[in-house]
This record gives structure tokens, C-alpha cells and sequence, in this order.
């Protein structure tokens, strides 16, 4: 089983739907996926219980307060080619442990100096802890490229860059409220094309941080 983390110090970066989206592009593509929902405010886990397909495995955050985020790993090894763990925007121990279990973390960043800022504690606990990451521009504004592109700028100083940006689009709301992945609610999109590029590369580095 292969171990993504989407994490970042800040909220509203849009992890919970870059996760839940993620997470129904790799079932679609063959995987058996589990997704953690490690936030106390649980928007993946609700976002499951909304969603009609039995597609994925959806571990809500009262289960991981309960049984700890390595013991559930360890449970679902067999079962799970993937699993997903979605990370608030604080540290606490279980967020400690998904960054030090983690094959590669994904830090979204939105294009904005408080946010590129806030991803300094992140990037310097998975550099104590010599894990893989890269950055991914998020909640860009399809009308103002010039900023994404003086924040890939900013980021590429610190690490690896997905070569895949997430728009802010109204698809991806959208989805998140019908319990679905962007690629099922609008799968023509440019949201979707976003997701499905951004799954390819993923799929790709975790191969590689595996082989």
C-alpha cells in the first residue's frame, strides 16, 4: 500500500477537496482506496456520507482518535492499494505521523505571500524527517496568472512543484456538495483535466518513491 498525505500549516488551502477529488480519480483509474480523514472537522468524512458510490473506504476523525492513525494503516494494508490522509491545518500527533509515514506529501498552496509563508513549518518538519513532497498551486484564479506564476517562482527556491495547478472553480464546490470527485460531477471540465493531470503525476512519484 502506497501512502499519500495532502497537508498544510495553513486552512483553507483546499486539501479536504483536492483529497476527496484525488481519491476518486485513483478509483477510477483501478485503485482500492482508503482515505483518512485526520481533521477534527471531518469535511472528507461528511463529504463520504453524502456520496451514494461504495467505491472508496472512508475512515472518519473519530476512528483515528480512537485507534491512531498507525494502527489503522497497519489494518488496512491489506485491503488498500492507496491510502489518502487528509491533514488539518495544525500539527498534532497524527499529523506528525502522516507526514513520517507518507511516501510523498502534497502541500497545496494558494498563490499568496501569507500562504507561502505558512508553508515554511510544514516544510521544515518533512525536511527533519528526510520525506518527499511537493508543492501545488491551488485555489489559482484563472484571471490573474501572473500571480500563480511569481508564486511557482517563490516555491520552486524551496522544492518540487506539480506541474498541474488547481484552479478556483466552481466545479469542484460543486462536487464536494453532491459527494462526488470532480471527475464524476463534470468529467468534460477543466477541473477535472486538472485532477486527472494532477493523479498522473502523483501516480508517477509514488511509483518511483516505491519501487
Amino acid at each position: 500500500m502506497r501512502v499519500l498525505a495532502v497537508a498544510a500549516r495553513k486552512g483553507g488551502a483546499g486539501k479536504s477537496t483536492i483529497a476527496a477529488s484525488l481519491a476518486v480519480a485513483a478509483a477510477q483509474a483501478g485503485e482500492r482506496v482508503a482515505v483518512v480523514d485526520l481533521d477534527p472537522q471531518g469535511s472528507v468524512a461528511e463529504w463520504g456520507a453524502r456520496r451514494e458510490a461504495q467505491d472508496l473506504r472512508i475512515i472518519p476523525p473519530k476512528d483515528v482518535e480512537d485507534e491512531k492513525l498507525p494502527g489503522i494503516l497497519a489494518r488496512i494494508r491489506e485491503t488498500a492499494s492507496l491510502a489518502i490522509l487528509d491533514t488539518p491545518g495544525t500539527f498534532d500527533p497524527n499529523v506528525t505521523a502522516a507526514l513520517a509515514t507518507a511516501d510523498l506529501t502534497v502541500i497545496p498552496v494558494r498563490p499568496s505571500i501569507l500562504d507561502l509563508s505558512a508553508t515554511r513549518r510544514t516544510v521544515e518538519a518533512l525536511g527533519l524527517m528526510g520525506r518527499r513532497y511537493a508543492f501545488i498551486l491551488s485555489q489559482v484564479m484563472p484571471a490573474s496568472p501572473a500571480r500563480a506564476e511569481e508564486a511557482a517562482r517563490v516555491l520552486v527556491q524551496v522544492g518540487a512543484l506539480v506541474p498541474a495547478a488547481i484552479a478556483h472553480r466552481a466545479d469542484y464546490l460543486d462536487a464536494m456538495m453532491t459527494g462526488q470527485g470532480v471527475t464524476e460531477w463534470a468529467p468534460a471540465s477543466k477541473a477535472a483535466t486538472e485532477i486527472t493531470s494532477l493523479w498522473s503525476w502523483i501516480k508517477s512519484e509514488l511509483e518511483s518513491a516505491t519501487a
